[in-house]
């Protein structure tokens, strides 16, 4: 039993200092924190935000073109390109490592491209629908650029992080875990 505990801190141990060591990564990388690092969607924001996608991508009779900024290793992603395999889906983050994730996660789905880049690179005006999940800088950063770009039928997703300049159609309580979250979603850019 002495032995298993003492294995189980050092395992304990060595994941905290990796963890550590990727915030230090992902610090550096990260333009001072401009994009923050990887941190899946969960709780409540991530099943509202999962909802109100697959409602939209079931209601269209063509194929759409879905975007997630800041996919992260794809906890958004994954489960809609599986399910909806008709539809077009792009990863975008700027994270060496969580891409090298969701490509391997993704390897076996052909309608799932992941790319790292800056989001803010990407022509928005192609995509029917925008994940996003995004912290402060970064969501008043896209929501200039979304206002811009976006298709007038688009529908945008915001988990966390409100879009300011835009006006969202609705707003959910995805209180999780004790945080006060939140997912907005906006609709018909034309009215942003």
């Amino acid at each position: 039993m002495d032995i298993f505990l003492l294995l189980f801190g050092c395992v304990l141990v060595v994941l905290c200092i990796g963890l550590e060591l990727y915030f230090l990564y992902a610090l550096l990388i990260s333009k001072n924190c401009k994009y923050p690092p990887a941190f899946p969607s969960f709780g409540k924001m991530k099943k509202i935000a999962l909802s109100e996608a697959e409602k939209f991508l079931s209601s269209s009779k063509r194929p759409l073109r879905i975007i997630d900024l800041g996919s992260g290793t794809g906890g958004l992603l994954l489960p809609l390109a599986k399910k909806f395999p008709q539809h077009q889906f792009v990863g975008y983050d700027w994270d060496f490592f969580v891409c090298q994730i969701l490509k391997l996660r993704a390897r076996k789905l052909s309608n799932l491209t992941v790319v790292r880049d800056n989001f803010m690179n990407v022509d928005l005006s192609q995509y029917d629908l925008l994940l996003c999940f995004l912290d402060t800088k970064a969501a008043e950063e896209l929501s200039l650029k979304v206002a811009k770009e976006i298709k007038s039928d688009a529908m945008i997703i915001s988990s966390a992080f409100e879009l300011k300049n835009l006006t969202p159609q609705q707003v959910f309580d995805a209180k999780s875990f004790g945080m006060p979250l939140k997912v907005y979603v906006y609709k018909n850019s034309n009215n942003l």
